[in-house]
């Protein structure tokens, strides 16, 4: 007797015992985690998440082709959101067991006010989180730049929002510094994109006015990924105003709840921007015109008291004037006197000068000619004795250099011997062939070297 059973029996078996068991349609509440379309078919992956976002169960799932169609077009219609990953849902589902393909489940509809109520009450826990931790206003708070003119900007490089923002901009008549910082705008990748975003712009604070962020419109599922916790926490916090430009009138994420300054599109958001420029430059004009009239008015009040104070001037400087005339006059007379004695005395000084200046000379050069005619006779007295002391010195060494002369050097039997014309000192300075002069007192001998 067999003890066991085969695969295909077993699964047959629980087959049989589902389909016995669950044989009327179920509902459900779940999460799609994932959603792949294919051949009209939708393929999904739901799973379940405890508080903490650990998972407790996971199922396969499908929508067919003859069904996907007619639910994707109802729930979207209804809820103003895509069907997509990352929503929870309320459906209606068939319970499958394929012998081959094992368990499954077949979606065969879908109630869109879960979902709708769903979204809603994430939304509210998020913004009541906020709430609770006093960040919700922080950004609001934040003094906005008289002259906002450089703009860090959080969005798609592609994104037709941005191409209006920048073209708004371009053609105001103030100029603005952009600087983007390339975002995803839309899909799973949002949350941390932006706040990646935000951290590089926090790097630089210092090189920015203000941070826009903005994006084209979209549907409610493309805006609901600002209803995200992280992302607002990180506006709220962030230490320069926000400014945001996600979605349409009607539509308002909780980014937009918590940053700065919450504006319809990115288009509007220029505006803004133009519109506090405008304003500033207003306010210089009408400061400067208040100035002038100011400046106008305390010129005219003050005319008046010019005048009156010039008048009593030129009468003090024509007082003085007089009386500095009449002085100089009175010192004219009086140092000219003077002068004309001054002239009296130096005039006979200079009479009797020439002639005492004559005598005076004609006295030094005489002890000038007597001085210069003793120290004539020292100097003869000391060149003759220094040559009669050189010259007997002179005499030895004429003597000394006569015998020091090579030629009686050469008569007495010596001889030096010459290779190339410099002195040979060695024998080891010569080889056989060489040649060789030997010089003598009263000729020279060329020889050549045998050995």
């Amino acid at each position: 007797m067999k003890d066991f059973i085969s695969l295909s029996d077993l699964n047959l078996k629980i087959k049989e015992k589902i389909e016995n068991n669950f044989s009327e349609n179920i509902r459900i509440v779940a999460e799609i985690s994932e959603l792949r379309e294919s051949r009209g078919h939708a393929y999904l992956e739901l799973s379940e998440k405890s508080e903490n976002d650990s998972v407790l169960a996971k199922a396969r799932a499908t929508i067919w082709s003859r069904t996907y169609g007619m639910l994707k077009t109802y729930f979207e219609s209804s809820t103003g959101h895509r069907l997509e990953a990352g929503l929870k849902v309320l459906i209606v589902v068939q319970i499958v067991f394929h012998e081959v393909y094992g368990f499954s489940l077949n979606i065969i509809d879908i109630d869109p006010t879960y979902t709708v109520g769903e979204i809603e009450r994430k939304r509210l826990l998020i913004i009541k989180r906020l709430e609770e931790e006093g960040v919700t206003d922080m950004n609001k708070e934040l003094d906005f730049p008289l002259v906002p003119q450089r703009i860090a900007v959080i969005s798609s490089e592609t994104a037709a929002g941005f191409g209006d923002f920048k073209n708004q901009l371009h053609n105001c008549p103030f100029r603005f510094k952009i600087k983007l910082f390339k975002t995803a705008m839309q899909g799973e990748e949002t949350e941390n994109s932006v706040v990646n975003a935000l951290e590089r712009i926090f790097d630089e604070e210092e090189h920015f006015d203000l941070v826009v962020i903005i994006r084209g419109g979209g549907s409610k599922s493309d805006l609901a990924w600002f209803d995200s916790y992280k992302i607002a926490v990180n506006i709220a916090q962030f230490p320069i105003p926000v400014l945001t430009g996600i979605g349409h009138e009607r539509d308002q994420s909780i980014s937009d709840l918590v940053a700065h300054t919450a504006l319809n599109t990115p288009t509007a958001v220029a505006e803004y921007l133009v519109e506090k420029n405008s304003e500033f430059y207003s306010y210089l004009d009408t400061v400067s015109q208040n100035l002038y009239n100011r400046v106008e008015d305390i010129i005219s009040e003050n005319n008046y008291k010019l005048a009156e104070i010039g008048n009593k001037f030129k009468f003090v400087i024509t007082q003085i004037i007089s009386l500095k005339k009449n002085e100089i006059n009175l010192l004219q007379t009086e140092y000219s006197y003077k002068i004309k004695q001054k002239l009296k005395k130096y005039d006979y000084l200079l009479q009797n000068y020439p002639e005492k200046l004559l005598n005076s000379i004609r006295y030094g050069f005489k002890n000038k000619m007597q001085t210069t005619d003793l120290y004539y006779l020292r100097l003869e007295n000391t060149l003759n004795t220094f040559f009669e002391n050189n010259k007997h010195r002179l005499a030895m060494f004429e003597q000394t250099n006569n015998l020091s002369d090579p030629v009686h050097v050469l008569k007495s039997g010596f001889s030096y011997t010459l290779k190339n014309g410099k002195l040979l000192k060695s024998v080891k300075d010569t080889k056989s062939g060489d040649f060789i002069e030997t010089v003598l007192f009263d000729g020279r001998i060329k020889s050549e070297v045998k050995k």
